[in-house]
């Protein structure tokens, strides 16, 4: 190599050139070939370019060395204290949100420094000089009180998100890096420190109104969340919640009214956050620098937080299952804002099935009793009379396997609705082959009992064999329309899904039509099934009329041709559900699965109909009318949710029948890029972009 005595190599100059050792070696391997010595992977490879690069490289501190560095003791006013403990709450709730507790928790520097604020351990000499105005208790005693009982909530509900209910890197973040959270500390310890700093601030002349009032607002408030999340932990269904949440809610109102202002910009109250710190901790995977949203947004999550738990116990001292998946899927259709926090999920959960009993009083086998008490309004015992009196098989009735299988099923059901939507969806499409198998075990069971001698009596069995299918017909349902809600659908997968689930419906208001007769016309199940006659025949109408526009649409005057190669694709792809190989174990097929070719059919005969018609549209605006007022059954306190989701779903109807084209010659000028799919306006149906629904009377 020529060299350059200008240029002063690092590692010397003498270099030699070895291209052609190389290219030797290199010669009977082929393009693209590796050779690696023992031990070292093309992850080991990759990774050496993740050494130094920021967005990669966990362990590289990027701090801004033109700040100046951060002094736990460095003296505040109680305005500065204030805010400081506000914007911590800000990082505990974006945690809460699903963020890192390495962008969130661990950002506010104190959290690190709670040995540096110890009254006990701090020496005299090392308390920076303060004024009158600064006293050194606002950080050794308030604060950090204060930040004690942060990490100790931070604790409580760490340890309920790790109970499994829901999945970690997931919907939460369950990594410490080595940061501790206070899980030493008993609860009552924290407690006297926020007591003893509420103590000080009371007695001391050295904090001023208003700031005095603020402060002991949030040190007060902090402890009954506290004791909130310790006995939501412990207790879940401890008469005393409603007591502790009500006063949670009341405590948080003045702290929501009067906020404290932003500090200067030079003040050290700014210090105590700092985004990048985080880089510094030991973590496993790449984080991005956090930005803390406005203090308003936090108090609303914070507010909606709170709100959510008081629905979780309402649901906690309801006993029927019905009104569980009611609750259940309303906040799955239209979540109330910030009622979706993973805790919140978490803690439904634990209320339902702790692992030993269900609602914590009772065991297993109610939820069946309350199956069929809720959807055939008999009771568990006379259900398994019928088989024992008229069985005739050679072995035992399959009693025990029914009961087990049905509590394994149902459990995991209710459960499920308080996943994250795409793990809901995943669980329902496997659970299907569960539901498949129960009703294979009823069928088999049919066949082996006896004949009813009194013709008039109603035959139990199979109505209980024709409310499984029905379930599992509903599930399907979810599996469907649960597409359009995550947006997981091309366009042509669009047609298909409205064709497919008005199929499911039609043996869905089939398995209704089955069961309704026999049962008392003023018993809340025949109210629900009535309820859901009547929303389903909705649905249906609905899905006809998107149907029907979506195969006949034109855009921008080209006839819209499917490719039929790609949607069979999409198809195989889409439903794989219904094709897994566990269905050929079992001699009967499976009612309600996806077929190609018959929805090919329909499609080719959608196209040569010559008369169009959109009376789907009328006769479900028809139908949700009625629903408004129709009997709640067991939507119990959530009827009155359940009718504002009627409703969302009545305002997008009529808006469409108002927008859609209503005439053949009307569709051929008509651009159907106008239809817009938006889960916040309505999860399962479009909206005519430019005119959104009107507000809901």
């Amino acid at each position: 190599m020529e060299h350059d005595p200008l240029v002063d190599l690092p590692g010397g100059d003498n270099f030699h050139d070895v291209t052609a050792l190389f290219e030797d070696a290199a010669e009977d391997m082929q393009p693209g070939a590796l050779v690696l010595t023992d031990g070292f992977t093309l992850l080991d490879a990759m990774s050496s370019f993740e050494i130094g690069e920021p967005r990669f490289d966990s362990g590289l501190a990027l701090l801004d060395k033109s700040k100046p560095s951060f002094n736990p003791l460095a003296p505040l006013t109680p305005e500065e204290v204030c805010w400081i403990i506000d914007r911590s709450v800000s990082c505990e709730m974006e945690w809460h949100s699903g963020y890192t507790l390495s962008q969130t928790i661990y950002s506010f520097l104190y959290v690190h420094s709670l040995k540096e604020i110890d009254p006990d351990l701090v020496p005299g000499g090392l308390v920076p000089r303060s004024d009158s105005l600064r006293p050194p208790e606002l950080i050794t005693v308030v604060l950090r009180a204060a930040l004690l009982g942060l990490l100790k909530c931070c604790d409580l509900s760490w340890r309920e998100l790790n109970k499994g209910n829901v999945y970690d890197a997931e919907d939460w973040q369950s990594e410490k890096c080595d940061v501790p959270l206070s899980e030493a500390l008993p609860v009552k310890y924290i407690c006297k420190a926020l007591d003893e700093a509420c103590r000080w601030l009371e007695t001391s002349a050295k904090v001023q109104q208003p700031w005095k009032t603020m402060l002991m607002n949030r040190l007060v408030f902090r402890k009954s969340l506290i004791v909130l999340f310790e006995t939501q932990l412990s207790q879940p269904h401890s008469g005393l919640l409603p007591t502790m949440i009500n006063l949670s809610l009341q405590l948080l109102q003045p702290i929501m009214t009067i906020t404290p202002s932003e500090p200067a910009p030079d003040s050290p109250a700014r210090l105590a956050f700092d985004p990048q710190f985080p880089r510094v901790i030991v973590s496993y995977i790449p984080l991005h620098v956090l930005q803390l949203p406005d203090q308003a947004h936090t108090w609303t999550l914070l507010e909606g937080l709170l709100t959510s738990l008081k629905n979780v116990n309402d649901l906690a001292n309801t006993t029927e299952l019905t009104t569980w998946e009611v609750a259940g899927h309303l906040q799955l259709w239209c979540p109330r804002p910030h009622s979706r926090l993973p805790y919140v999920r978490s803690i439904t959960q634990s209320a339902f099935w702790d692992g030993v009993l269900v609602l914590n009083k009772f065991a297993l086998k109610h939820v069946v009793v309350q199956f069929f008490r809720e959807t055939l309004d008999i009771s568990y015992d006379a259900f398994t009379q019928n088989i024992v009196t008229r069985w005739e098989g050679p072995a035992p009735p399959p009693l025990v396997q029914i009961e087990r299988t049905m509590t394994q099923i149902l459990i995991a059901n209710i459960k499920s609705l308080w996943y994250n939507p795409p793990r809901r969806r995943r669980f329902c499409a496997k659970s299907l082959f569960d539901w498949h198998e129960l009703f294979s075990v009823f069928m088999d069971v049919c066949v082996r009992l006896a004949p009813l001698q009194d013709q008039e009596k109603l035959d139990h069995v199979r109505r209980a064999r024709v409310a499984v299918l029905m379930y599992r017909l509903s599930v399907i349902r979810e599996v469907i329309l649960s597409g359009f809600q995550l947006s997981l659908y091309t366009n042509e997968e669009r047609v298909f899904a409205y064709w497919y689930v008005v199929q499911v419906l039609e043996m869905h208001l089939s398995c209704i039509d089955q069961l309704m007769p026999g049962m008392s016309s003023d018993s809340n199940a025949y109210f629900e099934l009535s309820y859901q006659s009547q929303f389903l025949t909705a649905l249906q109408s609905l899905s006809i009329a998107v149907f029907i526009i979506l195969t006949r649409r034109k855009d921008h005057g080209q006839t819209n041709d499917f490719s039929w190669r790609r949607t069979r694709l999409n198809f195989l792809r889409r439903y794989k559900w219904a094709f897994m190989p566990e269905y050929e174990d079992i001699d009967l097929q499976p009612f309600g699965h996806p077929n190609f070719t018959k929805f090919a059919t329909a499609c080719e005969s959608m196209q040569k109909d010559k008369q169009f018609s959109l009376d789907g549209i009328a006769l479900a605006i028809e139908v949700l009318s009625c629903l408004l007022t129709s009997p709640d059954g067991w939507a119990g306190r959530w009827s009155e949710e359940r009718k504002k989701f009627v409703q969302k779903l009545l305002d997008v109807c009529i808006d469409l029948q108002r927008q859609l084209p209503s005439t053949e010659q009307a569709l051929t000028t008509w651009d159907a890029k106008t239809l817009k799919w938006d889960a916040d306006i309505h999860p399962w149906f479009p909206i005519i972009s430019g005119f959104p629904p009107v507000p809901s009377r």
